[in-house]
């Protein structure tokens, strides 16, 4: 509160001078809130019905997530994030479950695949972290239905991803790291360092060209909940 008679003996000096009232004092502008360092933005609501129920099914997992996490140093947060975006914590799936499969739409023989559909059953997306049957030997031949393996593997293509682009010498600081690896996991790493390349977003060659984000979005609402 001002104190009585100060502001208006200040505006009467100013109009005998000038003959106008004083301009208004300056406002200080409203400084914007940093991200906060390991902190996801979300779009999800906290209370999304859909995201709720795989919060449920990834909290089975949990131990499995954090010693993952700390044996390949990524978030546990965003081993949630691409979970999600791949199975919905198995939620998709078909059986639904760390066993189930995806990915089920036909298309031609690539990778180490010769026959028009894999030999042990349709379904290219294979666990919870939905390991593709043509490009990865686990998805093949490992036990891709055990819960920790799967979670194990991907991490460990997460961290090659990142051996690639610090081979290459590509200059990324530790934000754009994170998403040329998540990329990566989707859409393999030179794609991505294509990309980059290019100039264009990491995530251009991803499926629906938001792999990345999408995965950090999701991040971001389990960190709301709990995860790290």
């Amino acid at each position: 509160m001002e104190r009585p008679g100060r502001r208006g003996s200040v505006f009467n000096w100013f109009r005998k001078l000038f003959g106008r009232e004083p301009p208004p004092p300056p406002q200080p502008k409203p400084r914007s809130m940093p991200q906060q360092p390991g902190r996801f933005n979300t779009t999800y609501d906290r209370n999304n019905t859909t995201m709720l129920k795989q919060l449920e099914e990834v909290a089975k997992y949990r131990g499995i997530i954090e010693d993952a996490a700390r044996r390949y140093n990524v978030r546990p947060s965003v081993i949630c994030g691409m979970g999600s975006r791949e199975s919905h914590w198995g939620l998709a799936l078909k059986p639904a479950g760390p066993g189930g499969r995806g990915d089920f739409a036909r298309r031609r023989p690539r990778g180490e695949r010769r026959s028009v559909e894999p030999p042990d059953g349709p379904g290219y997306g294979r666990g919870l972290m939905q390991i593709d049957y043509d490009w990865h030997e686990f998805a093949r031949t490992g036990r891709w239905q055990d819960p920790r393996e799967n979670i194990m593997y991907a991490c460990t293509v997460l961290d090659r991803a990142k051996t690639f682009f610090q081979r290459k010498r590509v200059r990324l600081n530790e934000d754009q790291m994170l998403r040329a690896m998540i990329a990566s996991y989707n859409g393999g790493a030179t794609a991505a360092l294509q990309a980059l390349q290019a100039r264009l977003d990491i995530d251009a060659n991803t499926t629906g060209k938001d792999y990345s984000r999408d995965v950090l979005n999701r991040s971001g609402w389990f960190q709301l909940h709990g995860w790290r």
